[in-house]
């Protein structure tokens, strides 16, 4: 028994290291294969093209955040979420809502504002897209 006694802590130890240093979700693959990339011209085509034929806001951003460009290239991609997205919501939107809609974009148009570089303005781009998918999410009408 006495053997055993130094092995339980050691044995915790790495019990809880492994809990603590393992990745909490993996992060969505992009969907968008070599063929498709080949096939459309360019990576930065068939994500286009994925985004577009997304069949919701969810799963276009889901699209656009799986496969940015992390570029100034990612401001298109944003666009086409943007039209899935906002015509769930804002057409209905009361003003609050619009003026809480804007305020979350003004907060993501800082990111370019602050840096510089094209990767700021694709973050920010992906930003923006994520305010009106979840803007979407909380305020379109149900049913």
């Amino acid at each position: 028994m006495l053997q055993y006694r130094n092995v339980f802590p050691a044995l915790a130890f790495m019990l809880l290291s492994c809990a603590f240093t393992s990745p909490v979700m993996a992060a969505d693959r992009c969907p968008v294969t070599d063929a498709a990339a080949e096939k459309a011209g360019g990576f930065a085509n068939a994500v286009s093209a994925a985004v577009k034929s997304a069949w919701s806001c969810g799963g276009a951003y889901q699209v656009l955040e799986a496969c940015q460009l992390g570029s100034s290239g990612d401001n298109a991609l944003s666009a086409m979420v943007l039209s899935k997205c906002e015509p769930m919501f804002l057409p209905k939107a009361t003003p609050a809502i619009k003026a809480d809609y804007k305020k979350a974009r003004a907060k993501c148009d800082q990111i370019a504002l602050k840096n510089e570089g094209s990767m700021y303005q694709g973050q920010a781009a992906v930003c923006i897209a994520r305010s009106a998918r979840d803007f979407a999410r909380k305020f379109a009408p149900k049913g």
